[in-house]
């Protein structure tokens, strides 16, 4: 694919993604904030972070599974292959998905999927801009060599670096950590697990989730310089 097309197939998913974005979280806003921690409040959110999370994993498959020329990349030696990690692997998923919506404060819910969607347009760019790929090593048999296959039959070896998977996880658990700070063991015991699981089941590199996670560290500093600034607002209006 020629550079021209990749950087304009680039900035259009940008566009699209923060535009998006930037609607549903102003209707967030208009739906409530603090006091609206009820069961309708919760099926909006649901559909808010349905609508944000589901479109970029819908973009990653399209990018995934497009033809181009991919750099291959190699797992360094010193990481084991053990597919059992597939199950902790695809929970991360749900994660992303799920576990915001244990956030009780409108304003920290709106600047974590301002975060998830900041992190994710840190990285999806390279995707487009600098292909990658990991070739799989052989699949030795186990009980969970089924599961695995079905992932790798879905989601090709690309889009390696940067790593996406982890980014999601991480500034869902850091936002449910500001929420509710009685969770902070169960959340990293979560990342512990999941974290090391994308490379176990050589999805992405070590280098890959490290890249990841700057970018997570970047989006979560942008949602929470958001919050800090509304709550300042509000305050002023007081």
């Amino acid at each position: 694919m020629p550079l021209k097309t990749r950087i304009l197939l680039t900035t259009v998913g940008m566009v699209v993604i923060a535009v998006l974005a930037r609607v549903l979280v102003y209707r967030s806003r208009r739906a409530g904030n603090k006091s609206t921690y009820t069961a309708t409040a919760l099926l909006g959110r649901l559909v808010i972070i349905s609508a944000v999370t589901w479109p970029m994993i819908t973009v990653y498959m399209v990018i995934n599974n497009r033809p181009a020329l991919h750099t291959t990349v190699v797992m360094p030696s010193w990481v084991p292959f053990w597919p059992a990690f597939t199950l902790p692997y695809l929970a991360m998923l749900f994660v992303t998905w799920l576990l915001p919506l244990t956030i009780r404060d409108g304003g920290r819910f709106r600047a974590c999927l301002l975060a998830m969607v900041c992190a994710y347009l840190l990285v999806m760019p390279w995707w487009i801009l600098a292909p990658t790929t990991l070739p799989r090593p052989p699949l030795p048999d186990g009980w969970w060599a089924g599961l695995y296959r079905s992932v790798a039959a879905i989601d090709a070896p690309n889009n390696v670096m940067p790593c996406a998977h982890g980014s999601g996880p991480v500034i869902a658990a850091w936002f449910v950590f500001r929420d509710r700070p009685t969770w902070r063991w169960p959340l990293i015991a979560m990342l512990v697990l999941g974290l090391p699981s994308i490379a176990f089941v050589w999805q992405h590199r070590p280098i890959d989730i490290v890249l990841g996670l700057v970018a997570a560290a970047v989006g979560i500093a942008v949602g929470e310089a958001l919050n800090r600034g509304q709550q300042a607002g509000n305050h002023n209006h007081i």
